[in-house]
């Protein structure tokens, strides 16, 4: 036993206790990488050597309801777990207080966990155990423009599905489908990442084109009866760029609402809907309701037939939270305007919660969907 002098003054000590180490060298909050909201450093404030306070962005024009990205990372250079102390704040919780942003996820593709904030106002404290190495932290999973290039590349030149380039970002993004199936067979279209946020619809995505490779006799079947159309990235600049509803942080459109605009995603993607000429449109979104998915549909029987296949508590006990597209009601810029339009052709926007689900309970979900949506479109009247 040492009884000599202290080895550090007692304030030290104290410093230690409460702040860690004195230079905080073992952990970093980073922003500024390729989907991250915030964007810049000023944006975050380190208070403690373990806690930032964060203020995620909103783009230009976005409505104020929508603010729901979060994507940082965190940077333990130590050889033990950290714990890293997040304040995020949200000021939509002034209006919308009843929103649920207590639910966060840390980690990476394939290994996301959750994490529960305590709310404080607007404020939303979330404590994130943070391995050596890198420890993304987001409001939902976060599925990058890196994980799509990536997607992309490893289907390019297989034999089952074919690629196309529909056109070019305004930031000059490539913007690719895929098109599985028989030639004839009844025409599905699925979109995904109309608002940059919603990363659930690319993990959708790429469940139903794995699903549909398996070789599975269910896929198989679907994939003799259908032609298969998939847009997997609709919006390459707003996810790169973090928003949350636009296709840039400045001067950027809503694509829902974007179809008078010259955006070229916009263009793209119309372009593409001409072509193919589908059956049933599914454009994939999320939400961050805590019981209920959504399913805004533009005709009673998409609704009908997709209900059949999906009943309530088909997924974790949620309920379908059902709206109907009125001709009337939807402005004349809205995508699915063609649709209403359109004998024989109908839409849905199916939007799905990662609240209390992960990536298995997703890939359910989208094995599920995509064998609804192809017998709802063999039934289109």
């Amino acid at each position: 036993m040492y009884y000599g002098k202290p080895l550090f003054p007692a304030f030290l000590v104290a410093v230690l206790l409460v702040f860690g180490p004195l230079d905080g060298a073992e952990l970093e909050l980073e922003t500024g990488f390729d989907g991250s909201n915030p964007r810049t450093a000023d944006r975050v404030t380190r208070e403690a050597a373990d806690r930032w306070r964060v203020r995620p962005f909103n783009e230009q024009g976005s409505n104020d309801a929508y603010w729901f990205r979060l994507n940082v990372r965190v940077v333990n250079s130590s050889e033990r777990t950290r714990d890293a102390e997040l304040l995020v704040e949200w000021p939509v919780l002034e209006r919308q207080p009843d929103y649920p942003y207590d639910y966060y996820f840390y980690g990476e593709k394939g290994d996301w966990r959750p994490v529960y904030a305590s709310l404080e106002g607007t404020t939303a404290r979330l404590t994130v155990p943070c391995r050596p190495g890198i420890t993304y932290i987001g409001f939902y999973p976060r599925y990058s423009y890196a994980h799509y290039r990536e997607l992309i590349a490893r289907l390019a030149g297989t034999s089952d599905l074919q690629t196309r380039v529909e056109g070019k970002s305004f930031q000059g993004r490539e913007i690719h489908s895929l098109r599985m199936g028989a030639d004839g067979g009844t025409r599905v279209l699925i979109t995904a990442r109309n608002h940059p946020y919603e990363t659930g619809g690319s993990y959708i995505v790429e469940e139903m084109i794995g699903w549909l490779r398996s070789g599975q006799p269910e896929a198989a079947r679907l994939l003799e009866d259908c032609e298969i159309f998939f847009l997997p990235m609709m919006n390459p600049d707003g996810v790169f760029t973090g928003c949350n509803q636009r296709t840039r942080p400045a001067g950027g459109v809503n694509m829902s609402y974007g179809a008078d605009s010259d955006d070229p995603a916009v263009t793209a993607l119309l372009e593409m809907v001409e072509r193919v000429r589908p059956s049933l449109w599914a454009d994939i979104h999320s939400w961050p309701h805590e019981g209920d998915d959504g399913m805004w549909c533009t005709h009673q029987w998409v609704a009908d037939e997709l209900l059949e296949r999906m009943p309530d508590r088909s997924f974790n006990d949620y309920v379908w939270n059902v709206s109907f597209v009125r001709e009337r009601g939807t402005a004349e810029n809205h995508l699915w305007q063609w649709l209403i339009r359109t004998p024989g052709s109908g839409g849905v926007s199916l939007s799905i919660s990662w609240y209390r689900r992960g990536e298995e309970d997703l890939g359910v979900i989208a094995r599920r969907m995509l064998q609804a949506l192809c017998e709802a479109a063999g039934n289109a009247p």
